[in-house]
């Protein structure tokens, strides 16, 4: 109960269920971020969007998942705790948006242009500025190279919201102290009050919360014994699905998502 009544905006969960369920808001939150596209129409939010190939290759949840009205591609995440693997997740997040975005049999310049978005509440780039993107270049004479892919992180511990528009200023603010003072972040804090007074998604909220507080002495007893395999078997007896039971052993067993999905997938075999 203590956790719902604190939890706001950036809490992931709440971030995907508002910005899915309201294309307005997502569309205006790129339109933020992204002033150069001029976006004016973007397609059907998706929440929770997974792209997988097969069993044998690492699947990919994008929180929040959209086109718009010209194929370009955006996956917007929001990232709370810093677990040192962004560089990497970054990159994986765009090779699936880049398979997505070329056809088959279609040339390579038909390839629609990738965005990946990280909203973080820490300071990615160590610089305290409130936003960092990425660019190829050859290393020798630094030419850039148009791959047609954007990384972009916004750092909402930044001091220096100066830098960037007054309504991304604003809106990076409230992140930080949940002060909504523009239409924009009063219409996301309404939406946030709107949502805690809806008892179904509280007991999603709470059930998920629980069960992950329920688990977790649980694992960590079991990773002491690095007995993984054994943890995993033993979360399929208890009916754990298997979207579940990778989440739990990344987030809590300390393992990469393709090492969890080995041993389950192992386990499921026998």
């Amino acid at each position: 109960m203590k956790s719902w009544e604190k939890v706001g905006f950036k809490d992931s969960v709440i971030f995907a269920w508002i910005v899915s369920e309201h294309k307005d808001i997502c569309l205006e939150l790129l339109q933020l971020i992204l002033p150069e596209l001029k976006l004016t129409k973007i397609s059907e939010v998706i929440s929770e969007y997974t792209q997988k190939d097969s069993n044998d290759t690492h699947g990919v949840r994008f929180d929040i998942f959209t086109e718009d009205h010209e194929g370009r591609m955006y996956d917007i995440e929001m990232q709370v705790i810093d677990r040192h693997d962004l560089s990497k997740r970054i990159a994986y997040y765009q090779s699936n948006l880049v398979r997505r975005s070329l056809g088959a049999g279609h040339a390579y310049n038909a390839k629609a242009d990738t965005y990946v978005i990280f909203i973080c509440d820490f300071d990615y780039g160590g610089s305290g500025l409130p936003i960092y993107t990425t660019e190829m270049i050859l290393r020798e004479n630094h030419r850039p190279i148009d791959t047609g892919e954007h990384n972009i992180i916004l750092n909402a511990k930044s001091k220096k919201l100066a830098l960037v528009s007054k309504r991304l200023a604003i809106f990076l603010k409230y992140l930080e102290s949940s002060e909504a003072t523009d239409a924009f972040t009063q219409k996301i804090d309404k939406l946030v009050a709107e949502l805690k007074k809806d008892a179904g998604k509280k007991d999603h909220y709470m059930e998920y919360e629980q069960e992950v507080e329920a688990t977790k002495a649980y694992v960590r007893e079991e990773v002491q014994r690095e007995d993984h395999e054994l943890l995993v078997k033993n979360m399929i007896k208890e009916g754990y699905s298997r979207k579940k039971i990778i989440h739990l052993m990344t987030r809590l067993a300390g393992l990469k998502e393709h090492e969890a999905m080995k041993i389950y997938d192992k386990l499921l075999v026998k």
